[in-house]
Parts: structure tokens; C-alpha cells; sequence
């Protein structure tokens, strides 16, 4: 049931003043100006004031639908009756100024989960997401970024896409109204059956663009599936200026804001046209310009859906970093790389730092790596992204299909990108049974079987069996003695070396390498270059050095690094590092950085070599532990690429392995008893375990499903 149309009078003595609809369900009313306007959409503003029954008072834009006639679009929970009354700009015009009414507000008697429970908001804890009577909601978004435009033809086309998409259990759709990325303004391909959203000098909105539009989004609606609305991408706004853009969210909220939808306040918010001067960059003038159109948006909206801006792949993957004022998000968004194994540790290190920052919010990354991406990513990496993000604290996920996301046709794909290449070729309707699509919803089958929003990360809880990741827990900060090293440091490189000898008699089985410090840093072992990293924040790990050492001899590492002063008051320099060799006797030998290292300002000749005579150089300071901020807790990336844990402690865990391993199990309690199950998130098949009992450490080992070739989730449930 929607009742989008105008109703019909309840007596003929109520005239055309009073209506029906039921809780939640979009009633519009219609206005017809009654005196010439020269510019109804610029010149003439158009609200209408509804009280409910308790008195509260909802402004409610209302939008020009072409010609003299203008719409307002309502909905409540509030069982009763509610009373309306225009205002228009023009109060001389008695047609939209002054018109007052009754609309009564009944029960809803459907079925639709977005009326019976109503739309979605923010739960009380903030970090899931609810209807607005508490149901849990669970986001499982997917992606149809051009999902308005002409090429997904209305209405079997969308209609067969929507239908699959709700049988797999997705319940929203990211889908931008009409002003998409990549593609310049006025691009044929994103057209829809009445042309453009706007004019081509964005002189005024265009009404018949947006009645095709409603017939869709509509459609998504009475399926259940809450269309998340993203107003523009984010290079739009330089194109069309604060003040339309502003008009164009103002039309978005007054046709939409009514109906259970999400609002996205733009697209890659901080990312410039494609082919500005200096692509890519992180644009903070355009960010500048959204934030002052979210702020808008938070005032202009009555209905105060759930909100949120999606970021580009460029700093930190977070809506955070897409907007200036934190506090206007409801939802903090993120966009993860694209690709396989390579996107792996940066989603978990992204989904892990939004999950753990001030102040909390939901998570949800809305952009992970795509299936099918360059016509190639397997359904293995964004079944990986779902868990990863699910099991580090999301409170939903979006999946992507290329072919999708801009509606390639089997005769018509979308084409080059402005930048150049194109993402690949396969149509929207072979994308639809690709297997991700399934997969996640699987998933989403499976947490849905337990108190998965009770449920908080624990990334301790299993490791790979065998040996375990490399850590920087014994070594320290280090770095030159100037006046105030832990404070703040001229922003200038720094050498450091650490020579020591190797016992002899021994053979070396593997050497290891985790360091990390100021940016840019550059590594080496006795004069060769191991690499360099750019981005403190993630470990630089080596572990295929084992060729380059000889046992009996002395090593020397040798790294540099340079301060770069982030704009806070205490900012202090660093360089941390372990280097692990392990004999094939099974012994170690271990170096840390700590004051025994020498370090100097300037660079020498040879000064990373052996030979090289250090007697001048000076030792280093130490200036914090791991752990200590404003450092934190470093992590390389081959230790993110492990098993992801979350649960209830004593209650239940699950843990998904992303390769055919055995896995130790931790912190299961000395003694304690627990059910097993493996679930293949491929399939959806469930097999029992055996239980079992933990050793005295609270430790217990399971092996990898027999005739598994992929990842695998393991299901601990105490008894």
C-alpha cells in the first residue's frame, strides 16, 4: 500500500480538506497556484505546516510538479488526526497560500516492514540501526549507483532486478538521483525516459525527470528495500553552485522525505572531476561546500531520515574525512578499496578505526570491492569484505557488482571512463546471478540466527595455527635527541642504524622484518634496499629476507625517517621496529629498537653499509612504548589478513577463516565446554561438530572443513 496520489475526500461535505492514509504510509496533497508565476521553481516557495495530534508541528517542503501545480508529501506514526495549513511565498496566492485541511492517520494493516515497523533510524546504542517502532534493522545494501537512468529499463528490467535483490534479503538500495559519477553533465547515458533532472545551465529542476524517477523508487519501496538517496556525486557541486545544489537537496527532500528512504548527502564527496588539474587529491574546498549543504539538508528535513556522505578512496576511507562537521552524520560511511587480497588489510584497519572513534555511530561500507570488477574479482572478495566488516563491529554492509552499479546493457555497456579504460563489460543482468550477491545474503541469513548486535570484535580470539604474526611489542619509540623529542621535532629526515652479529653455527630457517616510523621511510640491510613506506599508521613488513643473511657475520639495518608535523600540539617523531630471525633449531634472535641504536642528522657516504664507522653518531632517545599515543597500536598488514572473531564471550563466537588453515582458538575459558559448526558461506551449508572441551590455557584448535578449497566460518556456541 502507498498512498502517493492525491486521496480522494473522506464526505462531500469535507470538500477536498480532509484525508486518509495509514501509519507511515506517504500521503500527497495537491496545491494549484492560482495567479501567474513567470519562474515557479525559483520564484515561488511553497510549505505546508501539519500538527499532530499531541501539537507538534512538522514544516514540510513542498515541490513544484510543472506547470501551476505544486505537491506536498506526508507521513506519521501518529495514529489521529492531524491538521495542515500552506504558506507560501506569495501570500497573495490563495491557491497554495492559506489552504488548510484534516488528514486522519490509521492503522497500517499491510505487511511492508517499512510501514508496519516504519523507516529506519539510529538505534539507542548508535551503532546499529532500528526502525522507528526498535525493530533491528539490517542493512545489506546494494549497489545501482545509475539504477534511475534509461539504460535499466522501467519497468520489467528494474522490476526483475528488484525482485532478485529481495528474494537474497537486501534491504537497501545506494542509488544517486541523476547526477552520477563517472560522466560528465548532460551524458546521454544518464538520461531517463524524460531526460535530465535539471536544465543544461541548471536554471530549473525538471518535474517530469523525477515522475519517472518516483515510479522506481516507489517500486523499491513497496518491495521492503529502503532506497538510500545519494543527492549528487561530489564533483557536481563546482559545476552547479552552493545555492542550486542546495535547491536541488531542497526538491529531493520535499518529493522523498516523506517516504522511508536514506538520505546520502553526496558521492565521493571529496573527490574532484576526473580530469581536474592534479587528479586525484582529496579535495577540502568541495568538502567545504557539502558540509554547508548537509547542514542544510539537517535543517530543511522534517521526517529527520538517517543521513549520511559517501567518501572517496583517498586519506582515511571514511565519511569522517568527507565532511567537516562530524555531528551531521548518522551513519559513518566508508569506501574500501576495490580488488583481492590487496583490500584486505585496508577494510579491516578502516572498518576497525571508524568502529573505534568518537563519536560512535553506526558503520557501513558503502563501497567495498566490487564483484566482477574488470570483469575478474571473484565472488571470494566481497563474500571476504562482508565478513571482515561484519565481524569488526558493522552494523550492515553494501555489496557491488560491476555491470551493475552503471547499468551496462549486453549492447550498451557504459564505456570509457572520463579518466580513460572502463570497468568492464558485463551486463546488468548477468551480474545479477553472480554468486556474491548470494553469498552475502547468506550471511546476513546466518547473524540473523543470533544476538549478532550484542556481538563486539575481538580480532585475539583466533590466530592461523603455526607461527604467529610478528609484533612491535617489546620494542620502543626511538627517535634523535632533539631539545624536546617527545613533544615535537624540526621537520627534517633522521638516519638511524642498528649493527649486530649473528651466532654462528646455525642455519637460518626464515628472517622477518615489522618497522615503522615517520614518513617517508626508507629501509635497508647491509646497503641493499629493502623498500619504503609512506603511511606510519601501517607497519612495513619483510618476510622473505632470510636469503640475504649469513650466520657468523654482522648485519647492519640502516633506515631513515622524516617528521612531518600534523598540526597538533604534541606531535612527536618516531621509528619503532623488530627484525626476527628463526634458526631451523628452532631458536630466535630478536632485535628491537630501543636507546642502543645510533642515529645521526645528516647523511654520510656509505652510511648504510657495513663498513661504514658510526663512533660519532649518537644514541637515540626513547620517546614512548608500543601502544603509547599518539601512536597506538601498530599492526602490520599480513597480520589483518588473519581470521576475524566476534561474539559474546561466554555465549557465542564466530570466527570466519579467510583460507583452508587450521586455526587456535583463544580465551575460551580453562576447562570450558563448547558446541562446534562449520558453515560454509559459499553455500549456506551447516555442519555439526563433535564438542568440545578447552585445555587449562583456554585454548582449542580446529582444523579447516575437509574438501574446502576457500574461507570458512566457524561457529562456537557454549554449553
Amino acid at each position: 500500500m502507498f498512498a502517493m496520489m492525491s486521496l480522494a475526500p473522506v464526505g462531500v461535505s469535507q470538500a477536498a480538506s480532509s484525508y486518509r492514509t495509514e501509519a507511515n504510509v506517504t500521503l500527497e496533497i495537491s496545491l494549484q497556484a492560482q495567479r501567474p508565476h513567470q519562474d515557479c521553481f525559483n520564484d515561488l516557495t511553497v510549505d505546508v505546516v501539519f500538527t499532530d495530534p499531541a501539537g507538534r508541528h512538522l514544516r514540510v517542503p513542498a515541490f513544484w510538479a510543472g506547470r501551476n501545480i505544486w505537491k506536498v508529501r506526508y507521513a506519521s506514526s501518529v495514529i489521529g488526526q492531524h491538521r495542515f495549513v500552506s504558506e507560501s511565498s506569495d501570500v497573495s496566492d490563495k491557491g497554495v497560500h492559506g489552504i488548510k485541511g484534516r488528514v486522519e492517520i490509521r492503522p497500517y494493516t499491510g505487511d511492508n516492514p517499512l510501514y508496519r515497523h516504519g523507516p529506519v533510524r539510529i538505534s539507542s546504542d548508535h551503532r546499529h540501526l532500528d526502525h522507528a517502532d526498535s525493530t533491528p534493522f539490517f542493512w545489506l545494501g546494494d549497489t545501482w549507483w545509475m539504477g534511475l537512468c534509461h539504460r535499466l529499463h522501467w519497468p520489467d528490467e528494474f522490476a526483475q532486478l528488484t525482485a532478485d535483490r529481495k528474494s537474497k534479503g537486501f534491504t537497501v538500495v545506494q542509488i544517486v538521483a541523476g547526477l552520477y559519477p563517472d560522466m560528465p553533465a548532460f551524458d546521454p547515458r544518464g538520461a531517463n525516459e524524460a531526460g535530465f533532472p535539471w536544465e543544461t545551465n541548471y536554471a530549473s529542476i525538471r518535474p517530469e525527470y523525477f515522475d519517472e524517477a518516483d515510479q522506481r523508487l516507489k517500486y523499491l519501496i513497496d518491495a521492503g528495500i529502503s532506497p538510500c538517496i545519494v543527492g549528487a556525486w561530489g564533483y557536481f557541486l563546482p559545476w552547479m553552485g552552493l545555492a542550486k545544489a542546495e535547491q536541488h537537496w531542497r526538491y529531493l527532500i520535499a518529493r522523498y522525505g516523506a517516504w522511508p528512504v536514506i538520505w546520502c548527502v553526496a558521492g565521493e564527496s571529496n573527490l574532484p572531476w576526473y580530469l581536474a588539474k592534479g587528479f586525484p587529491y582529496d579535495d577540502r574546498e568541495q568538502v567545504k561546500g557539502w558540509t554547508e549543504v548537509a547542514r542544510y539538508v539537517r535543517r530543511t528535513d522534517p521526517f529527520r531520515r538517517v543521513m549520511t556522505i559517501h567518501p572517496t578512496g583517498l586519506n582515511r576511507l571514511s565519511a569522517r574525512n568527507a565532511i567537516n562537521d562530524v555531528s551531521l552524520l548518522d551513519v559513518d560511511m566508508l569506501q574500501t578499496p576495490h580488488g583481492e587480497l590487496e583490500a584486505v588489510a585496508p577494510t579491516v584497519r578502516n572498518v576497525r578505526a571508524s568502529y573505534a572513534d568518537q563519536p560512535v555511530m553506526p558503520v557501513i561500507d558503502g563501497e567495498a570491492s566490487y564483484e566482477a570488477n574488470y570483469d575478474k574479482t571473484a565472488p571470494d572478495w566481497p563474500r571476504a569484505m562482508f565478513w571482515i566488516c561484519m565481524l569488526n563491529g558493522a552494523a550492515g554492509h553494501t555489496y557491488g557488482a560491476n555491470g551493475i552499479w552503471q547499468c551496462n546493457r549486453r549492447e550498451q555497456p557504459h564505456g570509457v571512463s572520463p579518466i580513460g579504460g572502463m570497468y568492464g563489460k558485463i551486463s546488468w543482468d548477468e551480474a545479477m546471478h553472480l554468486a556474491g550477491s548470494y553469498q552475502v545474503g547468506l550471511g546476513k541469513k546466518l547473524l540473523e540466527q543470533y544476538p549478532w548486535r550484542s556481538f563486539t570484535p575481538h580480532p585475539e580470539w583466533a590466530v592461523f595455527a603455526g607461527e604467529q604474526a610478528l609484533t612491535l611489542e617489546t620494542s620502543r619509540w626511538i627517535w634523535f635527541p632533539e631539545p624536546k623529542p617527545d613533544k615535537n621535532s624540526p621537520t627534517e629526515k633522521r638516519y638511524f642504524r642498528k649493527s649486530f652479529l649473528l651466532p654462528e653455527g646455525k642455519n637460518v630457517a626464515r628472517a622477518r622484518l615489522l618497522v615503522s616510523a615517520d614518513e617517508p621511510l626508507a629501509i635497508h640491510l647491509n646497503g641493499q634496499k629493502l623498500g619504503e613506506a609512506r603511511d606510519w599508521h601501517i607497519g612495513k613488513e619483510f618476510n622473505d629476507i632470510a636469503p640475504l643473511l649469513k650466520t657468523g657475520s654482522s648485519i647492519v639495518l640502516a633506515l631513515t625517517g622524516q617528521n612531518k608535523h600534523a598540526g597538533v600540539p604534541a606531535d612527536p617523531p618516531g621509528l619503532i621496529a623488530c627484525f626476527e630471525v628463526r634458526f631451523t633449531d628452532g631458536e630466535t634472535f630478536i632485535v628491537v629498537s630501543d636507546a642502543t641504536w645510533l642515529c645521526a642528522k645528516s647523511e654520510e657516504i656509505g652510511w648504510n653499509t657495513l663498513s661504514f664507522d658510526d663512533a660519532a653518531w649518537t644514541k637515540a632517545t626513547e620517546v614512548g612504548r608500543f601502544g603509547d599515543p599518539p601512536w597506538g597500536r601498530i599492526i602490520a598488514d599480513r597480520a589483518l589478513e588473519g581470521p576475524q572473531s566476534a561474539g559474546i564471550a561466554q555465549k557465542v563466537r564466530l570466527i570466519w577463516v579467510p583460507r583452508k588453515a587450521p586455526v587456535v582458538l583463544r580465551h575460551l575459558g580453562a576447562g570450558s565446554a563448547w558446541a562446534a559448526t562449520h558453515f560454509d558461506p559459499s553455500s549456506g551449508v551447516r555442519k555439526p561438530l563433535p564438542g568440545f572441551r578447552a585445555d587449562d590455557a583456554g585454548v582449542w584448535r580446529s582444523e579447516a572443513p575437509p574438501g574446502t578449497d576457500h574461507d570458512w566460518v566457524l561457529i562456537l556456541e557454549a554449553k
